[in-house]
């Protein structure tokens, strides 16, 4: 079995083709040939893809299709610059033959208004798929979410899975003992990550992934067509799976998705990140 976690910086937008959201029609929105998602599909053909800020309602998301897939979105309530097709939102793409007993959007506690969760309960395992607030904009809310979601995540039971964009950066391409504590790397940011750890969630990052980060600055100046910092691979690490109860399960970063094809870096500055879970579909 296979899985994605991508956040997309806004699913309409040079994802499913080569469109920017203002040139695409109102005719249904699906992978164009060599498209990043198109490129996922041929060569993982994963069972399920969990994206983040997708920036898409749910009215929207009905003209988004994938072939053989169905899909869940979930979008921001609130207004203005942080509206549903404008900030935030999660979905999770998944394969019709998949059982899926239940989906929910909220954890205990956190006021969810962006959109930010989707957990859905399938019949061998569990997963939850989270866009995790920014320190730099959210301060209050990412501690309120950490808080909340360690304690949910604490009490589930069986095969678990918990990916997404968590904006934080256990690992980045400075030494973080340098510089002053900035959004992404907080000490409770960092923390939330060893407490999922005590609570016998697992890191499935594979030995193997030699590129580790999966977000890299588009700011920076342009080499070959691509940030200098996405070329040499200077990035942090902000997306994961994380897994609990599950054995053998690895995950690694697929930085070419829009690196080469159609122009795109970029669709997103983020890359996807793969798991493969050979114990629960052997």
């Amino acid at each position: 079995m296979k899985i994605i976690t991508w956040n997309v910086n806004g699913i309409r937008s040079r994802i499913f083709n080569d469109k920017i959201s203002s040139k695409l029609n109102k005719e249904d929105i699906v992978p164009t040939s060599d498209s990043p998602i198109d490129l996922i599909l041929k060569e993982h053909s994963p069972d399920l893809i969990c994206l983040q800020e997708t920036r898409c309602g749910i009215t929207k998301s009905e003209k988004i299709k994938i072939n053989g897939y169905n899909s869940f979105f979930n979008e921001s309530k609130l207004d203005g610059a942080r509206s549903c097709d404008r900030y935030s939102g999660t979905a999770i793409f998944y394969k019709e033959n998949l059982n899926v007993l239940n989906i929910e959007t909220y954890i205990p506690g956190y006021q969810n208004e962006e959109g930010r969760i989707i957990i859905m309960y399938l019949e061998e395992f569990t997963i939850i798929n989270v866009y995790a607030p920014n320190s730099g904009t959210n301060y209050d809310s990412k501690i309120n979410f950490i808080n909340c979601m360690l304690s949910f995540l604490d009490k589930l039971e069986g095969k678990v899975i918990f990916c997404g964009d968590m904006n934080i950066a256990v690992s980045t391409h400075f030494d973080q003992t340098l510089v002053e504590p900035s959004p992404g790397i907080y000490p409770h940011e960092i923390n939330f990550y060893k407490q999922l750890l005590d609570i016998n969630f697992k890191d499935a990052i594979s030995a193997d992934d030699n590129i580790i980060y999966t977000w890299w600055d588009l700011r920076q100046k342009k080499e070959n067509g691509m940030s200098v910092c996405r070329n040499r691979n200077k990035g942090w690490r902000l997306d994961y799976f994380f897994i609990k109860n599950i054995n053998q399960a690895f995950s690694v970063c697929l930085k070419h998705i829009g690196e080469n094809n159609l122009g795109i870096p970029l669709a997103s500055d983020h890359a996807p990140v793969l798991l493969t879970l050979p114990e629960i579909f052997p």
